[in-house]
């Protein structure tokens, strides 16, 4: 219970790291990635942020929600769309090593067969 977005009005730390602590921001096409999802989130879906660091297997982030917007919806969203996304060029770029390690770091979930991101996100208010 402690790693959950409890107060709707918070501005909280997040972290969360690709599964198996793969480093895949290593390449600028993976980190574009992201920053347009960022965009995206803050421009349609009520992401606020106020700082934000792309690490080489993690993302450390600084945010809260607009009114009536939630955070855990933003974040979900935002791992799914990424998810798809890094896949994607992961393929493109016939990066096998990478996708083997991702496919095979977890006991697979029905609905998370694919997954870039481990699940938490460790928020923390502040």
């Amino acid at each position: 219970m402690k790693y959950k977005f409890h107060n709707p009005d918070g501005l909280y730390f997040v972290s969360f790291a690709v599964v198996r602590w793969v480093e895949i921001f290593t390449n600028h096409h993976y980190c574009d990635i992201v920053v347009k999802s960022l965009k995206f989130c803050q421009k349609n879906k009520g992401m606020e942020i106020v700082s934000w660091c792309i690490m080489p297997n993690h993302i450390h982030m600084i945010i809260k929600a607009k009114d009536d917007f939630k955070l855990s919806s933003i974040i979900r969203d935002f791992k799914r769309h990424t998810t798809r996304k890094i896949l994607q060029q992961l393929e493109k770029d016939n990066r096998r090593y990478i996708l083997n390690l991702i496919n095979n770091s977890f006991k697979k979930v029905k609905s998370n067969e694919k997954q870039i991101w481990q699940r938490e996100n460790y928020p923390e208010v502040i």
